[in-house]
Parts: C-alpha cells; sequence; structure tokens
C-alpha cells in the first residue's frame, strides 16, 4: 500500500509537495474579501433597501486594490518587530493580514447598512486595503518559496484556491444569508480567513538576501520606489499602456458590478443567482481561462486580446436580453454561461498581456503598478453604474429616440428599460478599449 502511495504522488510531479497544494488554501484566503466587499455586500445592501445609486458607489470601498503599487515597496521591505523573527518577512504579514479581516469582517457582519452606512463604507475600504496588502505579501513569498519549475504549478493551486472562494463568499454567502441572516452569514465568512494562519504555521520561511551595504533612506526610495516607475516611463507609449489596461474591462466591470443587483430587482431569488451566477459561472470562467491559455499559447497576444475583449462587450447584450425575458432560468444560464466564459478568455490574455510588460528586475513593484490599473475599472470606473441605471432619464431618452423610430411605449416601459439601455450602455463603453489595443501593445511588440 506505501508503494503504490508513493507510486502515485510520483505522478504527481510538483503537485505532490506541500509548498504547492499550501496554496490552496491560501489562494482561498485571497479570493474571499473580493465578493464580500463586491457581488455579495451589493446583495446585502439591495436586501436593506439601498438606492441603487448608493450600491454602485460601494465600489469606490475597493479602491485601495487600485492604489497597492504606493506601499507595495514598504511590504516588500519592512520587517514586523517579533513576528518577523518566528516567521519570516512574508509570512509575519500574511499572518497579520488574516487575522486583521478576519476581525474586520467579523465587525462588518453587526453593522446595519440602514444606520451606520458610513462606518459600514469605511470598514468595507480598511478591509479592502488589508486585502490589497495580503496580495502584495502572498505575490512575493509565492515568488521567493517556489522554484522555477515549481512557480507554474504555485499559480495553479493559487488559482484553484482563489476561485474556490469566489464561490463560498459568493454563492455559500447568499445560501448561509437565504436560510439564516446575513449577519450570520458574515460571521462565518470571517472565520473562514483563519484558515491561512493554520496553514502558514507549516510552511517554511522566506530565503532572504543578506544585504550587507549600508542603505540610507534616500538610497532605498531610489532603488525600491522610484527606479521601478522610472523604468516603466521609459519604455514607448507607456501612457497609453496605463489607459488601455484601465479600460480594457471597464464595460465589463460596469455591468458586473450591477448584475446582482439587476438580477433581484427584475425578480430573481438569491438561491438562483446562487445556483447559477456563482456555480455556473465559476465553471464557465474556468473553461474560460483554459481556452484563453490554449489561444495564447497557440496565437499572438494581441489577436487574443482584441478576440477576448470582443466577446466581453458582446456578452453584454446577453444582459439586455435577460431584462427583455425577464425571469427565466434557461435565458440566465446562457447569459451567465457566456458573459463568463468571455471574462475568463480576455482575463487570461490579459494576465498573460501584463506579465509580458514586466521588468524582471522590478517584478513586485511594477506589477502591483499594472494590477493597480487594471483594478481601476473595477472600481473608481465602475462606481457610476448605479448612478447610470437610476440616475439617467432612460425614459426621456426612449421618448425623443420614439419620435423617429415607431415603438409602443407601454410595452417598452414595462420591460424592465432602464436595465436594458443600461447594459446597451456598458456595450458600447467597452469599444474605446478595443479601438487602442494597438497603441496599448506597441511597448510589447518593440520590446519582444
Amino acid at each position: 500500500m506505501n508503494y503504490i502511495y508513493k507510486t502515485v504522488l510520483s505522478k504527481l510531479g510538483p503537485y505532490n509537495k506541500f509548498n504547492i497544494l499550501a496554496f490552496i488554501p491560501l489562494g482561498f484566503c485571497a479570493g474571499l474579501p473580493l465578493p464580500l466587499i463586491g457581488a455579495t455586500m451589493s446583495a446585502r445592501l439591495m436586501d436593506s433597501g439601498l438606492s441603487l445609486t448608493s450600491i454602485g458607489l460601494f465600489a469606490l470601498a475597493g479602491t485601495p486594490y487600485a492604489l497597492k503599487f504606493l506601499w507595495a515597496p514598504l511590504i516588500d521591505t519592512i520587517k514586523l518587530p517579533y513576528l518577523n523573527s518566528l516567521l519570516g518577512k512574508r509570512r509575519s504579514w500574511l499572518l497579520l493580514t488574516q487575522i486583521i479581516l478576519f476581525l474586520i469582517f467579523f465587525i462588518i457582519s453587526n453593522i446595519n447598512p440602514l444606520q451606520d452606512l458610513y462606518l459600514l463604507a469605511l470598514s468595507v475600504c480598511f478591509a479592502a486595503f488589508i486585502s490589497a496588502t495580503q496580495d502584495i505579501a502572498l505575490d512575493a513569498y509565492r515568488i521567493e518559496l517556489h522554484s522555477e519549475r515549481e512557480l507554474a504549478a504555485g499559480i495553479a493551486t493559487y488559482v484553484l484556491g482563489y476561485r474556490i472562494a469566489l464561490i463560498v463568499a459568493g454563492a455559500g454567502a447568499l445560501y448561509l444569508a437565504e436560510f439564516l441572516s446575513w449577519n450570520l452569514a458574515f460571521i462565518i465568512m470571517a472565520f473562514c480567513f483563519l484558515i491561512g494562519p493554520i496553514v502558514l504555521v507549516f510552511l517554511p520561511g522566506n530565503q532572504e538576501t543578506v544585504n550587507k551595504e549600508k542603505t540610507t533612506f534616500i538610497r532605498w526610495v531610489k532603488k525600491a520606489v522610484f527606479n521601478p516607475f522610472l523604468d516603466f516611463t521609459k519604455r514607448q507609449s507607456w501612457a497609453w499602456i496605463l489607459l488601455f489596461i484601465a479600460i480594457y474591462k471597464l464595460g465589463d466591470a460596469l455591468a458586473g458590478n450591477m448584475t446582482t443587483p439587476f438580477l433581484l430587482d427584475i425578480g430573481f431569488s438569491k438561491i438562483q443567482i446562487a445556483n447559477i451566477v456563482k456555480v455556473i459561472g465559476l465553471a464557465a470562467t474556468l473553461i474560460g481561462l483554459f481556452a484563453g491559455g490554449l489561444l495564447v499559447s497557440k496565437y499572438n497576444i494581441i489577436t487574443v486580446l482584441f478576440v477576448g475583449g470582443f466577446l466581453q462587450m458582446f456578452s453584454n447584450l446577453f444582459f439586455a436580453f435577460q431584462g427583455i425575458v425577464g425571469v427565466n432560468t434557461n435565458i440566465l444560464m446562457l447569459t451567465i454561461s457566456i458573459e463568463n466564459l468571455s471574462g475568463g478568455i480576455g482575463t487570461a490574455a490579459f494576465l498573460a498581456y501584463l506579465s509580458k510588460l514586466v521588468d524582471p528586475r522590478y517584478i513586485a513593484t511594477q506589477f502591483a503598478l499594472l494590477t493597480s490599473f487594471m483594478a481601476l475599472s473595477r472600481t473608481q470606473l465602475s462606481a457610476p453604474a448605479g448612478w447610470m441605471v437610476e440616475g439617467i432619464n432612460w425614459e426621456g431618452i426612449i421618448i425623443f429616440i420614439s419620435q423617429f423610430i415607431p415603438m409602443n411605449l407601454e410595452t417598452v416601459f414595462d420591460n424592465n428599460i432602464k436595465w436594458i439601455l443600461f447594459f446597451i450602455m456598458t456595450t458600447i463603453i467597452a469599444i474605446p478599449g478595443l479601438l487602442i489595443i494597438n497603441k496599448g501593445t506597441r511597448s510589447l511588440v518593440q520590446k519582444h
């Protein structure tokens, strides 16, 4: 039996190592906050009776994800007192962030959105800050811990854990809220963060290089902060690159910000959303990521970026169609499958594109910079999504258009017109990202 066990493990390659498999639970801890401050929080706010404008503005609470490059050099160099001697620099930062995330989401579970909306917003923003800090430390720890041959396997297990967390904090939290309460749902989600510290205890400390050269503060700032950014600005079209990164997924982010409120508003239950949007959506995303990886390996990355971006844009029209047909689970399964499949392809191509942009000398800081601009579309730029739904005078626009195109206004207004036109507008907003692909990838072509 022992021989068979060892033989099976030997066939798994790097996946038979604890250092690799441990990134499933660590990736799980990294993925938990995103739904809890995003779609799941939107559902909670919707249940509380908040306006769509307020719900949309909550996307701003994720601002720290777009700014993490500002403190990435600090996380990369500062050693936490006492904890550093016990766990090492990376593990000590991970332990601290995971304990804080447990505490802050436990506090969030007891905040009433209607009574303490500003306190909730501040708490969610702080949770996003700590979550972004955890991402910085975890990315650095993974790179340092795994050998070059193990790196791909480590990323695969990390993504697997991350995606599992999206189900647990998405569909799982909706189930708990439906059968228990939002308070208990967030308490249970808070305790999930304690999985990380348990795993960290059994992982080795990171190997740190000892620099005997005396470093002044000014020299440290120049090397750790300014040099990575100066290097990036030296490449041609760097401003176009950042703009492209910021808006490539804008249409997708605007639609995603309002997906859960939209489905609740037109009549779907939380259980239906959990079953279809979260579970089927996750499966479609994984298939899309796999397909995107194959496409990137076989074709020019710029071509795959365009195909992925076009599919993301086109998928928004299916939500408009969902608004026309209303509560129809078969159409919703089709809509969610197409949306997540296209999003997975776009994400795979986009992450490959970002990886090719990074200078090996400044991986941590430059990657934090690029992913921060990537986060802009789902935070600041997607914040007006709720206002777009209920703030724009859609009926006035339809009445104006009806002067030129005959239509039955009574029928139109009965079919969730504000949602239909919103998703059509997000489709149009996605077009500029496709138009500047050549400018945003010009430096990449010259580099390689």
